[in-house]
């Protein structure tokens, strides 16, 4: 049984933490902001990187900034530097496809290995171990891991080579805002024109027009464009990812198109 470490301990990091040493897993975690604390004896709070990392063979990334991930990976204390040789480094945190391709060739020359694993929530608690992974890397790489990734994730994707968990996050968090901002149309509309939101959100879920996003969210978006607040991380990371799915698309020489465009339907509006 590989010898895992985890370096952030954040909105997602807790969880996963959490379900990991629930479980049984011994866990070295690092993080020099987060309060956390866990009974739990498989619990493990290293001083710094270096020292999580010299314990373990497996390191779960979840750091909320991309701009964190190099220094974590590549300082002088960092994951590289400090770990047994041939170490797997499963890249949690959201970065676009080029960009992981590019780190996992740098972790490969400092004798390591890196693959990313796109988190997605799915209808139970990640603390309970209900969450999706879309890994990239290699096949062997995948299976020598996934027996880990599976102690607190019940639906582990291999989605491709390095970057394609990331692509295929990034895609699905295209499709996640795009439900979303059609759902708060829909609610603002039907509103404007008299209906009961409440009698309306119900009647929408009940109907082909139900989403993932209007069940999950459609609170929360009301809350943000009608200036009654929104917690800030979910106003940074939709920004974020939205800016990430933008140049990817942008990179592959795609650009998005409108719902008519889709449909051909211009002619006809």
């Amino acid at each position: 049984m590989a010898d895992l470490a985890l370096y952030g301990l954040g909105e997602m990091g807790a969880d996963i933490a959490y379900c990991l040493v629930t479980g049984g897993t011994e866990l070295h975690a690092y993080d020099p902001v987060a309060d956390v604390t866990m009974t739990a004896g498989g619990f493990r709070r290293r001083g710094t990187a270096a020292e999580a990392a010299r314990a373990a063979t497996v390191h779960l990334v979840v750091v909320k900034h991309p701009d964190d991930v190099r220094t974590l990976l590549f300082g002088t204390d960092g994951i590289c530097a400090a770990a047994p040789p041939g170490s797997h480094v499963v890249l949690h945190t959201t970065l676009t496809p080029q960009t992981v391709r590019e780190l996992a060739d740098d972790v490969r020359r400092r004798g390591h290995t890196l693959l990313d694993a796109a988190l997605s929530r799915r209808n139970g608690l990640v603390r309970e171990g209900s969450l999706s992974l879309f890994v990239g890397g290699t096949t062997e790489d995948v299976t020598a891991v996934r027996p880990v990734l599976e102690r607190y994730a019940d639906n582990v994707v291999h989605a491709g080579p390095a970057g394609a968990g990331m692509t295929v996050k990034l895609c699905n968090n295209w499709l996640l805002y795009s439900n979303r901002h059609a759902a708060l149309q829909a609610l603002g509309t039907g509103r404007a024109l008299g209906v009961d939101p409440e009698v309306l959100r119900a009647a929408l879920a009940a109907s082909t027009g139900s989403s993932w996003a209007l069940t999950h969210y459609s609170d929360l978006d009301e809350a943000i464009v009608t200036g009654q607040g929104a917690p800030a991380v979910v106003r940074e990371r939709t920004a974020s990812e939205l800016r990430m799915a933008r140049d990817m698309t942008a990179a592959c020489g795609e650009a998005p198109s409108s719902l008519l465009e889709t449909f051909g339907l211009l002619d006809v509006m």
